[in-house]
């Protein structure tokens, strides 16, 4: 079995958009986890490391499937990892462009459109993405995201699951963990972040933190925070 991942900060550039990041620098290891985006692992010189399914896979370009449960065991000083969501991402494109993509973000940036699904969502589900986030982070109910989107409860949920690959209640978890990070690399305390993102307090957004990523808030502390709105 590998041995277990150092829990090492995460430093660097982390360029956020609504439906991609891109990590430039180092991702301290990480616990077994499983996230809703899609992961790529991406470095010009020293390979990943990252245990899938028991066993140990190495690599410098590597493509981890939304909720592909693995660790990182460890992690290029310089390499850098892009996150996309199901819903917004060309799988295709991504696996053709793979091999080819750079592990530099000033080259990677102009190739993110490419890798993102050209097909517009559904208006009705673009209208409850929209009312999800108009009203975090206070509580959500599934019917009035179906109501603002006009479809029926029962729809609303297919709706997610067909075209996000994930369920609606994944969904409202996913975009809180994400505004508790921006709030928190933005200078806000972690507890202050967790209460701003509808999270119960610290230990709740702790606990989801690490399912979804293997790691504790405070090893982001170190990352500095750029904006991306071509997504």
């Amino acid at each position: 079995m590998p041995a277990p991942p150092r829990q090492d900060l995460w430093t660097g550039t982390l360029l956020l958009g609504e439906h991609v990041a891109v990590l430039q620098g180092r991702a301290g290891g990480s616990l077994r986890h499983a996230h809703y985006a899609h992961q790529l692992l991406l470095s010009e010189h020293a390979p990943w490391q990252v245990e899938i399914d028991g066993e140990r896979r190495e690599g410098r370009r590597l493509w981890l499937p939304s909720f592909q449960p693995h660790a990182v065991l460890a992690a290029p000083a310089d390499g850098c990892t892009v996150f996309l969501e199901p819903g917004h991402a060309d799988v295709a494109a991504v696996l053709r462009q793979l091999p080819q993509l750079p592990a530099r973000l000033p080259a990677l940036q102009p190739l993110l459109p490419g890798l993102c699904r050209a097909q517009a969502l559904d208006r009705r589900l673009r209208a409850a993405v929209a009312e999800i986030g108009a009203r975090l982070p206070d509580g959500i109910a599934a019917t009035d995201i179906a109501q603002a989107a006009h479809l029926s409860p029962s729809q609303l949920h297919r709706r997610f699951q067909s075209d996000l690959s994930i369920t609606l209640r994944g969904w409202v978890l996913w975009r809180r963990l994400r505004h508790a990070l921006v709030r928190h690399l933005a200078g806000d305390s972690l507890t202050a972040s967790a209460h701003a993102a509808g999270f119960a307090d610290l230990a709740h957004l702790s606990r989801n933190l690490r399912r979804m990523f293997g790691i504790g808030a405070a090893q982001l502390r170190e990352l500095r925070l750029r904006r991306y709105d071509n997504d």
